[in-house]
This record gives C-alpha cells, sequence and structure tokens, in this order.
C-alpha cells in the first residue's frame, strides 16, 4: 500500500468536553500503511512558521495551513502521510501541531497534551522558536518539564521513578530558530548551531532556588532528549511578503533561508529513524499497540 495524500488531514481534534479524540478517518488511513513509518512532528508556539517546515518536508509548496494573521490557524494535530523521500519501503508520516501558548484556549493543560502526544507518536520532535535560545526561549518549553507528570511507564516497581526509561522511546530531537539574526560566536570565538544549543542549556553551578529554576528545564531537556540538533534559519523574505510565504517564487526568498531550509529537510531524510517502542518494536502504520497506548492517551 502507498499512502500517499495529496493533502493533510485532521488526525486529533478537541471534542465538545474538551477532551482530545483520534478521528476515525485519519485513523484508518494508518491502519492501512504496513510499512515502518518515521513519524515527524513539529511544536513549538502558535505563529512561529511550523507549517511550512513541514510543507517541505512533504515535498510541497503549500499544504498545511499557514496562518497570515495573529489567530493560530492549526488546531489540534494534522497527519500527512508520504512515501518516504530516501528510504525504500518506508512511509514518512508528517505530524502538524496546534501552536502553544495561545491564551484563548482557556485549558492551561492542552498545550501539554499535544505537546506530550507529539513527542510519543513521533521519532523526531521538530521544536520550533523564533529570534534566539535565551533563557525566555527555554522557559517557554516548560512543557518538556511536565512528560514525567504525563507520561508513565509500565514497571513492576509502581513507586519506581520511571522517567530514565523514557529516551528508550523518545524521539530525537531537533530545535530550529527562526528569523535568527545574531552572530553564531561563543566568548567571541565562532561557534556551529549544536554548539549554540548545547551553550544554551548548560546547566549553572550552585543550589539557590534562582539556579534550581534556571537548571531544571535545561536538565530535562538534556535527560529526555541526548540527541539534540539545531538549525538557525534566517528571515526568509521581506516582511512585506511573510503573509503569502507559501505562494511566493523562490527568487522571493532569501537564498541563504532555502539553503538552511535544504539542510534541514535532508537531515531529517536521512537521520529520522522508524518510530519504534520501548522493547524495540519497529511501529507500522496498523500496529494495535500503537493506537492503543498512543492514540488513545488522553481521549
Amino acid at each position: 500500500y502507498h499512502p500517499d495524500m495529496d493533502k493533510p488531514v485532521c488526525f486529533i481534534d478537541t471534542g465538545s468536553d474538551g477532551k482530545l479524540r483520534v478521528q476515525q478517518s485519519a485513523l484508518q488511513i494508518l491502519q492501512q500503511i504496513q510499512q515502518p513509518v518515521v513519524v515527524v512532528a513539529v511544536v513549538g508556539l502558535y505563529r512561529t512558521g511550523k507549517s511550512y517546515l513541514m510543507n517541505r518536508l512533504a515535498g510541497k509548496q503549500s499544504g498545511f495551513a499557514l496562518g497570515s494573521t495573529i489567530e493560530s490557524k492549526t488546531k489540534g494535530i494534522w497527519m500527512w502521510c508520504v512515501s518516504h523521500p530516501t528510504k525504500a519501503g518506508t512511509t514518512l508520516v508528517l505530524l502538524d501541531t496546534e501552536g502553544l501558548g495561545d491564551v484563548d484556549k482557556g485549558d492551561p493543560k492542552h498545550d501539554t497534551n499535544i505537546f506530550s502526544l507529539a513527542v510519543l507518536l513521533s521519532s523526531t520532535l521538530v521544536y520550533n522558536s523564533r529570534g534566539t535560545i535565551d533563557n525566555k526561549a527555554v522557559m517557554d518549553l516548560q512543557y518538556v518539564t511536565e512528560l514525567s507528570e504525563c507520561i508513565k511507564v509500565k514497571s513492576s516497581d509502581e513507586d519506581a521513578d520511571d522517567s530514565s526509561e523514557f529516551v528508550k522511546f523518545f524521539p530525537s530531537f531537533i530545535w530550529a530558530v527562526r528569523d535568527f539574526t545574531l552572530e553564531l560566536k561563543i566568548d567571541g570565538k565562532d561557534a556551529t548551531e549544536d554548539e549554540y544549543l548545547e551553550f544554551a542549556l548548560k546547566l549553572k553551578h550552585g543550589t539557590s532556588r534562582s539556579v534550581i529554576e534556571y537548571n531544571f528545564p535545561r536538565d530535562c531537556i538534556q535527560k529526555f532528549f541526548p540527541s539534540r540538533k539545531c538549525f538557525t534559519f534566517p528571515f526568509p523574505t521581506a516582511p512585506e511578503n511573510m503573509s503569502c510565504l507559501e505562494s511566493l517564487n523562490s527568487a522571493d526568498i532569501s537564498s541563504e533561508f532555502l539553503k538552511v531550509t535544504d539542510h534541514f529537510c535532508q537531515f531529517v531524510f536521512h537521520d529520522s529513524c522508524v518510530k519504534r517502542l520501548k522493547d524495540g518494536h519497529t511501529v507500522t502504520g496498523r500496529d494495535p499497540r500503537v493506537h492503543e497506548k498512543f492514540c488513545c492517551l488522553y481521549c
């Protein structure tokens, strides 16, 4: 079965009772996929351009909705299944998630649930942000500190801390920094993007409350996502063209932005692994263990 879809479909939305629910039509598409799946999910604050990167991974100019206003366009989680461009016999499943941090949602746990689902479902998690990786950007990734409360691993010892087991099935982590304008330098010396990320995640020494609060999210990121990568994207185009990015010709988009985007896509294609469960089991779209354990986790 070749799962190529011409457009994304809603995978998980919110019911009238406020709970997340799986769309059966999307589940039926997944159940037809007998191949191993590479699952790439993108998360991040709303209005940061997440959908553009996912469209590029799908090899399309458009597909996932790009909002041109301050309103968040993506609700819940949307799914797009295509044949993997570099791995034969493998399906690439792209998940575009609802923007985090929208104060109009009302339910503070909603964002945490969306983030946790993206982590559980994906083999590669892309965190999309804007500007720089400063302390505010790290604190905006507060959802990672709540993973141990939301996700439990079955253990013979009910009182054991199972967070150490997460890395066995958690995804690799890519931090995509959009609209990056700084020089990549650390202590006056040129640095790589990965060195920039690791410097931002470096822990402080001390036991004061402020140091503990500073270190906590960084420690969680380091512990839960030992495989980390960073990409810094310059502004893609002139500000007046940002609202129509998906319809612009390549000549109207920054060549450096296109270069980084192509590098990002090639890295995802070549380095993202197939989705596996904690016991090493390779996941296919029809795997009932995924449907039971993941899709219905919060439903």
